[in-house]
This record gives C-alpha cells, structure tokens and sequence, in this order.
C-alpha cells in the first residue's frame, strides 16, 4: 500500500504543475496580447515576430497558449513593445500569476 500512496501523491503532484503551466502559459499570451493590441494600434504578430525575432508561428502559438516561451524569447518581445525591463513587462499581468 504504501507504493501505490506515493504513486498517487507523484500523480496529484505532476497534475498540479500541468495546471500550473497552463495557467503560466495563458497567462503569458494573454499579456502579450493585451499589450500589442492595447500599445501599438494595427501591431499585428507579423510584425511583433520580426521586431522580437521569433516566428509568426511562434508567437502566434505563445498567444493562442499552444507553446511556451523562454525567457530570452519574453524578453524579446517585451523590448519590441517598449519594455526596458522584462519584469515591468510581466507586472502587467491582469491574472497576477506572473
């Protein structure tokens, strides 16, 4: 008994961080979102690709939630909306998870 006790704690605790990374995610691509639209009026991800360096596929996936963005990438984006500091960047986040 006491393996399949462990087994099920290693199962709630892989759930949590699953949740936890999906909330990470949207909350970063929602930021990112937000900010482009709200900033730069007609910014569209084409154009804050090229000025971050990054993909349209890419950003458009960090957007939609379907893929995370390291911090390097974060930054990259955060410098192309007008941030000096990726942690300003990150303050913003209306969830407040970041």
């Amino acid at each position: 008994m006491a393996q399949r006790s462990h087994y099920i704690v290693e199962i709630d605790f892989d759930e949590t961080i699953r949740r936890r990374e999906l909330l990470v995610r949207k909350a970063v691509g929602d930021l990112i979102r937000t900010q482009r639209k709200k900033q730069f009026s007609g910014l569209t991800q084409e154009k804050l690709a090229g000025l971050s360096e990054i993909s349209f596929e890419h950003l458009n996936h960090i957007e939609n939630h379907k893929a995370t963005a390291s911090l390097e990438v974060l930054d990259r984006i955060a410098k192309a909306l007008g941030y000096h500091r990726l942690s300003d960047f990150l303050a913003l986040d209306e969830h407040q998870i970041l």
